[in-house]
């Protein structure tokens, strides 16, 4: 199964691969930081983005971005929402090749990818601002030599929180955005 290999908590679903160093593949590459959520889950302390919260004096998109920084990624782009929390927030730090744009609206990966359309230069990664560890996986991923599209997903109790894979076999056919209970496609989010 496609699955082998990878622990339980983080699915990496991979459609093909090639063999260049991790440093050389980072540099070509660009992040996408998905910030404009309204950050519902996180109530009642919700008044700006979740990923703005501090812990030991920083914001966590920060040290999210200080990692893509240490892979060698060289620009990166945050979708935020229109108050521009995100934006505002890290004006006081010193970020070469962030670019910010604003999602009205939040209304889904799609549209936020779409947005950014015209700053996309080629290959990307698209991340979640709150997901602090997620350098660590695009390591493995990296080292293991993987290009092409590769989807991370990790199971969850509660899929109707969230947006779930409708997969075929290895195959992604949809992600359904908080199923109703009952009517969940996986548990994949």
């Amino acid at each position: 199964m496609f699955f082998e290999g990878y622990s339980n908590r983080m699915i990496i679903v991979i459609f093909s691969i090639m063999e260049q160093s991790l440093s050389k593949i980072c540099a070509n590459q660009q992040a996408i930081i998905l910030a404009a959520g309204e950050s519902s889950r996180f109530w009642p302390l919700n008044s700006k983005h979740k990923s703005l919260f501090k812990i030991m004096g920083k914001p966590l998109i920060l040290y999210l971005i200080e990692s893509l920084k240490e892979l060698g990624i060289k620009e990166i782009i945050i979708i935020q929402g229109s108050r521009k929390d995100v934006e505002n927030e890290l004006k006081d730090y010193e970020l070469d090749n962030v670019k910010y744009v604003v999602q009205p609206e939040p209304n889904g990966t799609g549209e936020a990818i779409l947005l950014a359309k015209q700053l996309i230069q080629g290959e990307f990664f698209v991340l979640n601002a709150e997901r602090i560890d997620v350098a660590d996986h695009i390591k493995t991923i990296l080292s293991k030599g993987n290009k092409g599209l590769t989807l991370l997903a990790g199971p969850t109790e509660t899929p109707w929180l969230f947006g779930i894979l409708k997969l075929d076999q290895d195959k992604v056919l949809e992600v359904i955005e908080k199923p109703k209970p009952g009517l969940e496609p996986s548990n994949l989010k």
